[in-house]
C-alpha cells in the first residue's frame, strides 16, 4: 500500500499514470505462466504499454456508464495478437492476467471501490477480449474458406478422379479430371448415384465396393471397369472412409487413376517379355560365361539338348576338366583368358556349333570374364553338306540330258554354260563362253528382235516365266530350232537379278513335225475324196433297196436278201461316217457342232424308238426325271445316245434289258446307259475311248463289228459340248456309261459352226 496516496481522479487517468508499472508487472505475471501454455509475450516494453494504453483508451470510450455503447477501433490489440499468430486461447488469458494487474495498481493507489468504474474496466477488458475472439473466428473462417477453395483448386487439377459420396451413394463431389473422364458436368453428377449415371454392370461393381469400404471402415484397393463412347476403360480406384462423430463412416472418398494405356502396354510389355523368354528358350543357343581362369559360371539354353549336356554337370567345373580330351577346346579357352575375341565352329555331342567368344576386360587391361554364346549350326551344315551333293547331282544332270542349262546374270550380261553347250553349238573349245551379246548375235536376224523383246516385257511386268523357240545359229554356221525355257529370280523387292533356263534343241522334231502335218494333209484329203465317192453309191444302194422292199412280189428269200443288202449299206454308211468324223476330229480341228434349245428327255426317246425298230427283240428301258431343256446339237447328241446305246446291245446278253436314264439337275443334265454282261477289261478301261480299240476288247453278241471308232467319237462329241464322260464295268454291277452335258453350251474347244 502506498502511503501518502495521490489526489484520486478519473480512472483512466489514473491507470494511464501508472501504466510503465502496469506493462512492468504484467510481463512479469505472464512470463511467470509460459509454462501454461500461454503465448509469449513480446521482450519490448512498448509492446506491453500498447496493450496497457488501448484497455485505457476503451476504458475512457466507455466512462463510467455501463450502458453507453461504444465502437471498437479496427486496429485493435486483440487483431494485432491475432495478426501475430496467438492463440486466442493465449490471449484471453493474457487480458485475464492484465485485468488482476490493472485491479493491483488501483488498490495499491488508494482507489476507493467504485462499482461503476469497475464496470467500465470489466467491459473494457470483456471488450477487447470479444474483439480479439471476433477477429479470430472472422479470420479463422477466411482460413477455412481460402484453404478449402486451395484444396479444390488442387483436387481440379489432381490427373486422378476424386470424388466423394455418401452413405446413400449420392454423389457429393467430383473433381475435373472425373468430369473429362465420364463426359458429365458436376451439376449432372452431384446428388445422383451410380444407377442413374452408369449401365447396371458398371453401377453394380462401383456399389459393391462402396459397401465393402463402408462395412469395413477400411480402404479398399481395386479395379473398376467402366465402358465410355471409346470402349471400355480400366481404373485403379483407392477407396477409404470418411470418418464422424464417433468414428463411424458417413462418406466415401475416392481416387480413381484411369490405367487402361498403362494396363496395354504392360500387357504388351509382359507379352513381348514372354514371347523373348519363348525365342529365347527355344533358339538353338548356349549362353556360356567362365571367371578370370576358367571357373564355368553360367552354362544354358536349348542347345544344351543337342550337346548332350545338363547344366548342373557343367556349372562350377574348370574348362581344363570339361575340355580334357578336346585340344581344340582347350586351345580356345587359353585364347580367350588371354583377352582374345574369335569366333570358331566346332563339334560337340554330334551337333555343330558356332560359337563367338569375347572376353570382359578390366580397366587394367586384365580379363574379368570370358562370355560368348554359341548357335547350332548342325542344320547350316547338313545343308551345307546337301548343297553340295546337289549340286554334283547338278552336274551329272547336265551331262546326261540333251538340255544346254545356262545361267544369265542380268546385271552383268555373263552367262555361265553347262558342259554341253560347246558341243550342242558345234563351238571350238578355244573360244570364250558366249555372253549376252553373244548369244544376241546367233539368233536369226528375223528372230532377234521377237525373242529380245518379249523376253524384256516377261522382266518388265514382273513375270517369271519365258518361253520361245527360235532359229540360232551354230559355230558351224548351220542354223539349229531352239526351245528355250527361262526362269526369272528375283530378289525380295522384286528385281530381277538372273534368269536360269535351258535350251533344246528340236531341230530333228520340228523337221519329222512337219513332215507329219504334210501326211495328215494329204490322208485328210483322201478320205474327204474316198467319203465323197462313195457316198454316193451307198446313198443309191440303200434308196434302191428301200424301194424294191416296198414291192409286194417278192417272196421271202428275196426280202431277206434285199434286207441284208439294206444293213450292210447302213453299216457301210454308219463305218464312213465315223471315219469321217474321226478324221474331221484328228486331223481337222474337231467335229462341226451346231447346237439349238433341245430337250433331252425328248430327244431320248427318239432315238430309242428309233434303236427298237432296228431290234424289235430286244428290251430297251427310259427313266426321265427333272428339267430337260438345253442347248445342244440335236444330231450330235443323238449320235452320242445311239452309239452308246448299240454298244450296249452289242456286248449285253440279248435277255437282259438296257436301262437309259435321263435326269436333269439345276444347270446339267445326266445322261447313263447301263447293261450287264462280261465286264470291260481292267487293262483296256485308261485306252476305251482310244481310236481303234475295239478290236481288244471281247466280240459282240451279235457277232458284228466296228471301226472301234465309236467311243471315240462320243467322247469328242461330248467333249465339244463342254461335257464329261465317264464309264464303270464290273461283274456284279455290269457296264455303266455317264455322260453329264451343261445345259448352255460351254465347250472345252471351239464349237465349229459347220460347214
Amino acid at each position: 500500500m502506498n502511503p501518502c496516496p495521490a489526489p484520486i481522479g478519473p480512472l483512466s487517468d489514473l491507470l494511464s499514470s501508472r501504466r510503465e508499472d502496469i506493462a512492468r508487472r504484467w510481463e512479469e505475471r505472464a512470463g511467470a505462466s509460459r509454462g501454461e501454455g500461454l503465448l509469449r509475450l513480446p521482450t519490448q516494453t512498448t509492446g506491453s504499454l500498447e496493450w496497457v494504453d488501448s484497455v485505457v483508451d476503451l476504458l475512457r470510450r466507455f466512462g463510467v456508464s455501463a450502458e453507453h455503447e461504444v465502437q471498437l477501433p479496427t486496429d485493435g490489440q486483440g487483431a494485432e495478437r491475432y495478426r501475430a499468430g496467438a492463440n486466442i486461447a493465449a490471449v484471453v488469458r493474457e487480458y485475464g492476467l492484465l485485468r488482476d494487474v490493472l485491479v493491483e495498481v488501483l488498490e495499491e493507489s488508494g482507489w476507493p471501490p467504485d462499482f461503476k468504474g469497475l464496470r467500465a474496466l470489466n467491459r473494457a477488458i470483456d471488450a477487447s477480449i470479444a474483439d480479439a475472439v471476433t477477429r479470430h473466428a472472422a479470420a479463422h473462417e477466411q482460413t477455412l474458406r481460402l484453404t478449402e477453395a486451395k484444396l479444390h483448386d488442387i483436387l481440379d487439377h489432381a490427373p486422378p478422379a476424386i470424388y466423394a459420396k455418401d452413405v446413400t451413394g449420392r454423389y457429393l463431389f467430383v473433381n475435373r479430371a472425373f468430369e473429362r473422364g465420364s463426359g458429365l458436368s458436376s451439376e449432372k453428377v452431384v446428388g445422383h448415384t451410380d444407377d442413374e449415371l452408369f449401365t447396371p454392370d458398371v453401377a453394380a461393381e462401383f456399389s459393391s465396393n462402396d459397401r465393402r469400404v463402408l462395412e469395413s471402415g477400411q480402404p479398399l484397393e481395386s479395379d473398376e471397369h467402366v465402358r465410355f463412347k471409346d470402349g471400355w476403360h480400366i481404373y485403379q480406384s483407392l477407396k477409404f472412409p470418411l470418418l464422424g462423430v464417433g468414428g463411424q463412416a458417413h462418406a466415401v472418398c475416392g481416387i480413381s487413376t484411369d490405367v487402361t494405356e498403362a494396363r496395354r502396354i504392360q500387357r504388351e510389355r509382359d507379352e513381348a517379355r514372354e514371347r523373348l523368354r519363348r525365342v529365347i528358350t527355344e533358339l538353338p543357343v548356349v549362353l556360356w560365361a567362365t571367371d578370370p581362369v576358367g571357373n564355368i559360371t553360367l552354362f544354358e539354353g536349348a542347345g544344351l539338348r543337342a550337346m548332350g549336356v545338363r547344366t548342373e554337370d557343367v556349372v562350377g567345373r574348370n574348362t581344363s576338366e570339361v575340355y580334357a580330351g578336346r585340344p581344340e577346346l582347350l586351345d580356345a579357352a587359353r585364347r580367350a583368358q588371354e583377352g582374345e575375341t574369335f569366333s570358331l565352329e566346332l563339334e560337340v555331342g554330334g551337333a555343330w556349333f558356332m560359337a563367338f567368344v569375347s572376353p570382359e576386360l578390366g580397366p587394367d587391361g586384365r580379363v574379368m570374364s570370358v562370355s560368348g554364346v554359341s548357335l547350332d549350326i548342325t542344320e547350316r551344315r547338313r545343308a551345307e553338306e546337301v548343297l553340295r551333293q546337289s549340286e554334283t547331282r547338278y552336274r551329272l544332270a547336265t551331262l546326261a540330258t540333251s538340255d544346254v542349262i545356262y545361267d544369265w546374270n542380268l546385271a552383268t550380261g555373263h552367262i555361265q554354260w553347262s558342259e554341253l553347250a560347246n558341243q550342242q553349238f558345234r563351238l571350238p573349245p578355244e573360244l570364250p563362253a558366249l555372253d549376252i551379246e553373244g548369244w544376241t548375235r546367233s539368233i536369226h536376224p528375223e528372230d532377234r528382235e521377237r525373242v529380245g523383246r518379249d523376253m524384256q516385257r516377261i522382266i518388265d511386268m514382273g513375270l517369271d516365266h519365258w518361253r520361245d523357240e527360235y532359229r540360232f545359229r551354230r559355230g558351224d554356221g548351220s542354223w539349229a530350232i531352239i526351245e528355250d525355257r527361262g526362269q526369272v529370280v528375283r530378289d525380295a523387292a522384286g528385281r530381277a537379278l538372273r534368269m536360269v533356263g535351258a535350251m533344246h534343241d528340236v531341230t530333228e522334231r520340228r523337221v519329222a513335225d512337219e513332215e507329219a502335218r504334210r501326211r495328215a494333209e494329204f490322208e485328210q484329203l483322201l478320205i474327204g475324196i474316198v467319203g465323197h465317192d462313195l457316198r454316193n453309191p451307198l446313198s443309191a444302194i440303200t434308196m434302191a433297196s428301200t424301194t424294191l422292199l416296198r414291192r409286194e412280189s417278192l417272196d421271202e428269200r428275196q426280202r431277206k436278201v434285199i434286207d441284208r443288202i439294206l444293213s450292210s449299206a447302213e453299216r457301210a454308211t454308219r463305218m464312213l461316217r465315223d471315219v469321217l468324223d474321226f478324221t474331221q476330229a484328228r486331223l481337222g480341228g474337231g467335229i462341226p457342232m451346231q447346237p439349238r434349245p433341245q430337250d433331252l428327255h425328248e430327244l431320248t426317246r427318239q432315238v430309242l424308238d428309233e434303236v427298237r425298230l432296228a431290234h424289235p427283240e430286244r428290251v430297251l428301258e427310259l427313266e426321265s426325271r427333272g428339267d430337260g431343256a438345253g442347248a445342244w446339237d440335236p444330231d450330235r447328241l443323238a449320235q452320242v445316245i445311239t452309239n452308246l446305246v448299240n454298244n450296249a446291245l452289242a456286248y449285253s446278253p440279248s435277255h437282259c434289258p438296257v436301262l437309259v436314264r435321263t435326269h436333269g439337275t439345276r444347270d446339267a443334265l445326266m445322261l447313263s446307259v447301263h447293261n450287264m454282261g462280261t465286264p470291260i477289261p481292267p487293262e483296256l478301261l485308261p485306252r476305251l475311248f482310244e481310236p481303234m480299240k475295239r478290236a481288244e476288247r471281247l466280240e459282240s453278241q451279235d457277232g458284228r463289228g466296228g471301226l472301234g471308232l465309236g467311243l471315240f467319237i462320243v467322247k469328242h462329241i461330248v467333249d465339244a459340248h463342254g461335257g464329261r464322260l465317264r464309264v464303270r464295268s464290273s461283274q456284279q454291277g455290269g457296264t455303266l456309261f455317264m455322260v453329264r452335258l451343261p445345259r448352255a453350251p460351254t465347250p472345252q474347244t471351239p464349237m465349229n459352226p459347220g460347214p
